[in-house]
């Protein structure tokens, strides 16, 4: 499949996560380049990926007013021009800045599905997710009135899409944009512009990459290849202490490739947060989440808990 590249973007807020992620690359052994769009990093930060070989790049700006407002926007916004600002690679892997790579076969997977040409991503539905799609029910629900709240619908709307697209795209699955892989030469990349320019005319720049990935897929029929949750795993948790490693929550509790820690806004800023983990052991380990810190909090876990069962 040629040359992978993976890319991700942070501002200075978010530069202990993406060095994680970096690290976490890394500890896999892979060959691969890696890509960073500056939203706001410092000239150090900057210099450490640099130092590490990894291609930093500032974006010119798609939505100039919003981005000067919020310039982290522009990783949000950059995701959609990655075959332009990292030239020279065939597949182009994305994965925001608060993920990381636990198991490379992940990684693998997306940059497989996607060189048939595909754009390859995890959809937000499936048997993690406590419900596929957020109704308002209408009049307590008499007659079974209800207002469909999804992401697609909502985010539709809001970028005044015609109400048939808005139909057409209302109950089909969010489709995850925090991990993404594409072909540089898919036509996919022309079409997500389109539509993101589309968008930004009246909707939110934060979700626009996510809609106009439903649209091109959706609405326009594009090639997608729909992976695995462990692809881009948000919750719930489980946790194989012996290795240590964490796990998808539900039989036959297999490893999580990438960890994305999308709902644990505390802890992305604090990795000193724990949560609760069910154990393949039976026993609840509080451990943090982040790359590292899982691991060595983990293992003084361990080390603890059999020094107190020897004593």
């Amino acid at each position: 499949m040629g040359k992978w590249l993976i890319a991700t973007g942070a501002d200075a807020a978010y530069f202990p996560l993406a060095s994680e992620l970096w690290d976490s690359v890394h500890a896999a052994g892979a060959e691969v380049g890696f890509g960073v769009i500056d939203a706001g990093l410092t000239a150090p930060q900057g210099a450490w990926f640099a130092e590490r070989g990894a291609t930093v790049v500032r974006p010119r700006p798609v939505a100039p007013a919003a981005e000067r407002a919020r310039p982290a926007l522009a990783v949000n916004l950059g995701k959609l021009w990655l075959d332009e600002l990292f030239p020279g690679f065939d597949v182009l892997i994305w994965l925001d800045a608060d993920t990381w790579v636990q198991d490379w076969n992940a990684v693998a997977l997306l940059a497989g599905a996607a060189g048939g040409g595909a754009l390859a991503i995890v959809p937000g539905s499936g048997r993690a997710w406590k419900r596929q799609i957020d109704v308002r029910w209408l009049l307590g629900g008499i007659g079974g009135l209800a207002q469909v709240r999804s992401f697609n619908f909502k985010n539709g709307w809001h970028a005044r899409l015609p109400l048939s697209v808005c139909r057409d795209i209302a109950n089909r699955a969010l489709l995850n944009a925090g991990s993404f892989a594409l072909r540089a030469d898919a036509p996919h990349w022309a079409r997500l512009r389109h539509w993101q320019a589309h968008i930004l005319r009246h909707g939110k720049p934060f979700t626009s990459d996510q809609l106009a990935m439903a649209l091109a897929v959706y609405h326009e029929g594009m090639a997608v290849e729909l992976l695995p949750t462990g692809c881009n795993y948000v919750s719930p948790w489980r946790v194989d202490p012996a290795r240590p490693a964490l796990l998808e929550s539900y039989y036959p509790y297999s490893p999580v490739g990438i960890v994305h820690l999308a709902a644990q806004k505390t802890m992305r800023f604090d990795p000193s947060v724990t949560v609760p983990l069910t154990g393949t052991d039976g026993r609840i380990w509080q451990a943090s989440l982040r790359h590292g810190w899982f691991q060595r909090g983990m293992a003084a876990a361990v080390g603890a808990r059999a020094a107190s069962v020897a004593g």
